[in-house]
């Protein structure tokens, strides 16, 4: 029997959480069936036992699907995974991440009344490395958490969702289901585009289907501190999707054009911040601030100016000692 959800999840070196994330997938109420799940688990190069774990895990349950490769990147292992697949719909799951109860049911019962939908995304809880839940993805974006107020339902079809997608990237790819058919016909990832390969993804659907939006904090992430050379890495990455994408977006909403902009701006600027360069942070909030006017952007400036006259303070008692 075809199950109705496959669940896809990438994994190195990721001993510590995977049983984590794979318990679960089995608390989930689909699941109670286990003729309607599988799971697809891609092992990309581990060091630390873990082939050996989801070996001896696939022994135990005929549903779990297991593939190792050599160190290829998650994007390429999601596409691998998505071709063992077989079910109507697949759900991704990094293996240090875990879903909330019924995170599965209230996709595919708000997905299969919503036809319209190829895609669905949960809120996501995120938290420090103490397991401490510091806050929810929604509060970090004025705009969708001004569609959670505008919403009674707890869920629900964003307007014009390529637009709200490119101003900014909110979906954690953790929190998505998608309809396998959707995925195949688009090619899945672009494993090209290096850290950001997900908002990519999420565009090409968004320019072809209705998304969907569940208001809840269904998924649990922990956060983790990039490294300043990723940092980097990612804000050329964004670059490359932003000028891929935005003629295309212009169309539907110009807004929402200068809103990716700016955040894109506001991002360098932050990089440029924890390099202890106020100036050149200070450039990019004030282009920030040009393409999208808001209070916080005005509060990035006077952190700007204030660390620049700190360490031009410093330089001086410096120069006179």
């Amino acid at each position: 029997m075809k199950p109705i959800v496959s669940v896809i999840i990438p994994s190195k070196n990721c001993l510590s959480t995977l049983p984590r994330a794979i318990e679960s997938v089995w608390q989930q109420d689909i699941s109670k069936n286990k003729s309607k799940i599988e799971i697809v688990i891609i092992d990309d190069g581990s060091t630390d036992n873990s082939w050996e774990w989801i070996c001896k895990l696939c022994q135990k349950h005929s549903n779990i699907i297991a593939l190792k490769l050599a160190s290829e990147g998650a994007s390429t292992a999601r596409n691998h995974a998505a071709r063992l697949a077989s079910g109507t719909y697949m759900a991704f799951l990094d293996a240090d991440t875990f879903w909330y109860e019924h995170k599965l049911q209230q996709q595919i019962k708000f997905m299969e009344a919503n036809p319209q939908v190829g895609i669905s995304f949960t809120n996501c809880e995120l938290m420090n490395e103490q397991r401490e839940v510091t806050h929810d993805r929604f509060t970090c974006s004025d705009y969708f958490q001004h569609q959670a107020l505008q919403h009674d339902q707890d869920a629900f079809v964003i307007p014009e969702g390529a637009a709200a997608i490119f101003s900014e990237n909110i979906i954690g790819t953790s929190t998505v289901l998608v309809r396998r058919d959707l995925y195949l016909a688009l090619d899945g990832f672009d494993h090209n585009i290096n850290l950001v390969s997900d908002w990519d993804l999420w565009l090409k659907f968004a320019l072809h289907t209705a998304i969907g939006c569940i208001k809840k904090p269904l998924t649990a992430s922990v956060c983790k501190q990039r490294e300043i050379s990723n940092q980097e890495q990612q804000l050329k990455a964004m670059e490359q999707v932003i000028k891929r994408y935005e003629n295309k977006i212009k169309v539907i909403d110009p807004y929402a054009v200068h809103s990716a902009h700016a955040h894109l701006l506001a991002s360098y600027a932050k990089y440029y911040r924890q390099k202890s360069c106020p100036t050149q942070a200070l450039a990019c909030d004030f282009k920030a601030l040009c393409e999208q006017p808001t209070p916080q952007r005005f509060r990035n400036i006077l952190t700007d100016l204030k660390l620049s006259m700190h360490i031009t303070k410093d330089h001086n008692t410096v120069s006179h000692t």
